[in-house]
């Protein structure tokens, strides 16, 4: 197998120093039993900050001790030649952590698995056992219903699916939005700079592998409603150069028109629906409104105002691609801040509360098809991705980079996540990350 290296750099990204792992803040590494991982700890910013790995998350900061099996180290950290590396083999333990022994909170994670997974040493024949838990459970596996094979051995579990790089943006940006499919998206509008911010009116289309730009938004615009198709989408309201706006424009597949107003202006909404049958949700005005719970519905030549949230936000996620008729939507600012994990539903007339997000977040992507098929990515910072089936939210792959403020596209099982704001340099990213999910559903199995 491979030795694979990872190259450590050091920067403080306004909350004291962290790892940087290849240029990502505080990367999470997904290891393949099999490999070497060298974190190269050359370059000179790591000057007084030794790499370490613990089965405890910030290691020894937390009560933690190193980590030693396989581990090798060499040299002086911020010096030619030091590393530490680890060989990784079906027995490492699974969830690891790298961690900083002089100073706390500069690590990440380093994942041969999750915590909870059985390891291979701990099997007899066919029965494959979790002795850390109870004797009537064998645990659970993800099978596939399509092809009929099973995948990974699990206690607990969540669907299966990985977020890997796509084409990057020509101008990073963030507040940007997006709509259409994974495979054929458009990116509208957004902050960019320096100098600035500015407002841009900048649109890009995606096939796949690149982004394309084409023609530009009559009004330039950042923290605005999206919905649609790459040949046929909305832009709705937002921030304007001057404030926020009522403006709406249908995308026809080469360029933008005018079309008519949402009622109340406002910024950080959200939209789905089609150019004929189309929501605009939620949204920020200045004081003394603040967050609204306003919900407007379009069919096809006006916006009349319908059953209102029951919690006013704004930078909220939904999902993109679902009908006007039965949608969700999740998290937020609200006001009173701070932010919020309450979901909601819309059933065409009216909207309910569903199962919170296991984490509060706002300003994060969203993608789904309906009320019962949504995920949920980033915020401010946040990296995390979650799922939602219909009854509870469940977490699954990171995103690569924790960023906010995205535009997304697709649906709950194919999504993409473009653009965005990170801590570091540059504050407006260009990176585009795509959401695959696989055929897999948990199955348990039990020792009857």
């Amino acid at each position: 197998m491979a030795t694979i290296t990872l190259t450590v750099t050091v920067a403080n990204p306004g909350s004291g120093n962290r790892y940087y792992l290849d240029g990502v803040l505080q990367a999470t590494i997904s290891a393949i039993p099999g490999n070497t991982y060298k974190f190269d700890q050359a370059d000179g910013t790591n000057s007084g900050h030794p790499l370490r790995l613990s089965i405890t998350s910030n290691g020894t900061h937390s009560g933690g001790s190193a980590y030693t099996t396989g581990v090798t180290t060499n040299g002086t950290p911020g010096s030619a030649g030091a590393y530490t590396q680890i060989e990784v083999t079906a027995t490492t333990v699974q969830a690891l952590y790298y961690y900083c022994t002089n100073h706390s909170g500069m690590g990440g994670s380093f994942n041969t698995g999750s915590s909870a997974t059985v390891q291979y040493q701990d099997r007899e024949g066919f029965n494959i056992q979790n002795f850390s838990a109870d004797q009537t459970s064998v645990g659970q596996i993800y099978y596939n219903s399509t092809s009929g094979s099973f995948k990974a051995v699990k206690d607990g579990g969540a669907p299966i699916g990985t977020w890997a790089s796509g084409g990057n943006l020509n101008t990073g940006r963030g507040s940007n939005a997006g709509f259409g499919t994974q495979n054929a998206a458009i990116t509208a509008g957004g902050a960019y700079g320096p100098p600035g911010p500015s407002t841009s009116p900048y649109t890009e289309s995606y096939n796949g592998t690149s982004w394309t730009e084409v023609a530009d938004l009559n009004t330039g615009r950042q923290a605005f409603g999206s919905l649609g198709t790459s040949t046929a989408g909305f832009c709705v309201a937002g921030t304007g150069p001057s404030g926020n706006i009522a403006n709406v424009e249908v995308w026809n597949g080469s360029g933008w028109t005018e079309t008519t107003d949402v009622n109340t202006a406002r910024t950080s909404l959200k939209g789905c629906g089609t150019t004929t049958a189309a929501l605009a949700i939620g949204g920020y005005n200045p004081p003394p409104s603040y967050q609204v719970n306003i919900t407007e519905s379009w069919n096809g030549s006006a916006w009349t105002e319908v059953s209102d949230m029951n919690t006013r936000r704004s930078g909220a996620g939904n999902a993109l691609s679902s009908p006007y008729s039965d949608t969700i939507i999740f998290g937020g600012y609200t006001q009173p801040p701070p932010n919020t994990a309450n979901a909601e539903t819309w059933n065409g007339s009216s909207w309910t509360e569903v199962a919170n997000l296991n984490s509060a977040k706002d300003n994060m992507g969203g993608s789904g098809d309906s009320s019962t098929s949504a995920l949920c990515f980033g915020g401010r910072t946040i990296a995390t991705t979650e799922s939602w089936n219909g009854s509870s939210w469940t977490e699954v792959a990171d995103l690569a980079l924790a960023r906010g403020y995205v535009a997304s596209a697709g649906s709950a099982t194919s999504a993409l996540c473009s653009g965005g704001e990170a801590p570091g340099s540059p504050y407006y990213r260009a990176n585009t990350e795509e959401w695959t999910a696989a055929a897999f559903e948990v199955k348990t199995l039990t020792t009857s």
